[in-house]
């Protein structure tokens, strides 16, 4: 199941300013919610990756056969550079009663948080995360997602899928599993287009 939504979340700014030859301001900071336009957010079930390795000489291979849950935001930045932003990702698995432990809820919110550093002004950067392919067959299917965005501790965008499901801010009112989403470079996946991918900070 994929759950997608694409559209532009908020605007940029060009800011101009007078630069002199001694250090000073050039003018006001550029506003966190004008340093970055959300695009889109999407949860979906993929394969892990195949690949081969050898390890004290023995081969090992993974055939590419389990299933992971990732949630992916698509974003442009506007400054130059921007030193940090963390996304906070939050989905909304639906399970089958034989399945989920005793007295577990049939719908289990799942979250996880991460910061990427040293960010240049781009188009369509991607950051993910990830959930066990163990967890996410005990679980369930994604039936809802939203991200948080914010830099230098400000809030600077959002967006949740079913975009009609944003506004009561679903995510606020569940304590998440204990069960986390997982950085990119905790997963198979850690190389895998790794010149799409911020750098992550530890």
């Amino acid at each position: 199941m994929i759950l997608r939504i694409v559209r532009i979340a908020t605007a940029g700014i060009l800011l101009l300013g007078i630069s002199r030859l001694t250090a000073q301001p050039t003018g006001p900071e550029i506003p966190p919610s004008q340093m970055i336009r959300l695009r889109s957010i999407e949860a979906k079930t993929i394969n892990s990756p195949e690949y081969s390795v050898d390890v004290r000489s023995e081969s090992v291979k993974r055939d590419g056969s389990l299933k992971w849950l990732m949630v992916e935001a698509i974003y442009d930045t506007m400054p130059k550079w921007t030193d940090e932003i963390t996304l906070t990702f939050y989905v909304v698995l639906e399970g089958n009663p034989e399945d989920l432990p005793e007295g577990a809820k049939k719908f289990n919110l799942f979250s996880g948080s991460v910061t990427v550093v040293n960010v240049p002004k781009t188009k369509e950067a991607e950051t993910t995360m990830f959930l066990d392919p163990y967890t996410l067959a005990r679980y369930g299917e994604p039936t809802h997602v939203a991200v948080v965005i914010n830099i230098d501790g400000q809030l600077a965008a959002g967006m949740a899928e079913p975009s009609s499901s944003a506004e009561s801010q679903w995510w606020t009112k569940e304590t998440p599993n204990q069960t986390p989403l997982l950085t990119r470079d905790k997963t198979p996946y850690a190389f895998v287009e790794i010149d799409k991918q911020n750098t992550i900070k530890p």
